[in-house]
């Protein structure tokens, strides 16, 4: 097994991913979705769909829609909205929790009598007796993150009730939730609405088009949006995904959400409609290179030029 380096001339400016995006995110993130975090990256996390768009040779939809894929790992976050509304400012995920110590605990106990009322209703709900360090991490969701308990009560209902009863994962939830400022009743419930919507859209999609493992949640919104939103029949879908398969050898969601698009978008809503192309247009080899708006990232066209290259020899003196 052979040890690698950086090459030194790229050490100069390099560029920073958190290790989530190895260690969870690698299997279920697309090509064009590491395109785009690494090109956020590139940018200091300062973000512009149109100008991703143009670095990439995407619509400026499809990087937002690799953007949001981010945003729902946490692996990302959306900082203060500058003056310049059409450039947003994005942040890495939080640095790691500064939990309370025993001691801290025990006094807070003491101050707060309702807490141990709390304690036992989680207990309840999770079915076991809550630890320290699970006492610890609910204490800093209530008390340093600034959840009130009747919300986190309710997320760890709802974790519970998809299988995922244990205080890692609630944690997880709970933070990512407040981040997108969920932190009321009536907020979390039609939270919780939506994300039992597109579970069931989701289900019906991973049947229909016999998935080897399930959709996560960026591709369960997409689902939705297929049969929910646009009201596409399976039929339409099932033509959508053959098409995509065909054109990328896999299953690809996002490629599929495009044709679906277009389709929604020119009425395209039975199978004799469907237009003479298919469906989305394929990437034209070498376009970016004759485009000036693109940013001359395009190595099919580098390659090409490359083959074609034939060096000129000159005696010593010509």
């Amino acid at each position: 097994m052979a040890t690698h380096y950086w090459a030194v001339q790229g050490m100069t400016d390099p560029l920073v991913l958190p290790s989530t995006v190895a260690d969870r995110c690698l299997r279920m993130a697309e090509k064009a979705h590491l395109q785009v975090l690494l090109w956020l990256s590139h940018q200091r996390m300062v973000w512009d769909a149109t100008a991703c768009g143009h670095a990439l040779g995407m619509t400026p939809d499809e990087c937002e829609q690799c953007l949001q894929f981010w945003l729902q790992q946490g692996v990302v976050t959306v900082a203060d909205a500058p003056a310049d509304s059409s450039v947003t400012a994005v942040s890495a995920a939080r640095p790691a929790p500064v939990k309370p110590r025993v001691q801290e605990v025990l006094q807070y106990q003491q101050q707060h009598p309702h807490f141990a009322d709390f304690l036992q209703h989680v207990s309840a709900i999770m079915g076991k007796a809550i630890g320290h360090a699970d006492t610890a991490t609910l204490l800093y969701l209530i008390d340093t993150v600034g959840l009130p308990e009747n919300v986190l009560l309710q997320e760890i209902g709802y974790a519970v009730s998809i299988g995922k009863a244990n205080m890692r994962y609630i944690e997880k939830l709970a933070l990512d939730w407040a981040d997108k400022e969920l932190t009321t009743i009536e907020a979390v419930e039609e939270h919780i609405h939506q994300l039992e919507r597109w579970q069931k859209a989701a289900d019906r999609i991973e049947k229909l088009l016999q998935l080897p493992r399930p959709l996560n949640t960026p591709q369960s919104e997409m689902a939705d949006r297929w049969l929910g939103v646009w009201g596409f029949s399976e039929a339409m879908i099932q033509k959508a995904a053959a098409i995509a398969n065909e054109n990328t050898g896999k299953f690809q969601p996002a490629y599929i959400d495009r044709i679906l698009e277009r389709w929604h978008a020119e009425g395209v809503d039975t199978p004799d409609k469907i237009p003479a192309d298919g469906a989305y247009p394929r990437k034209k080899k070498g376009v970016q290179a004759t485009n000036p708006e693109k940013s001359g990232l395009d190595t099919d066209s580098f390659d090409q030029q490359l083959q074609r290259y034939r060096p000129k020899f000159t005696s010593k003196g010509e």
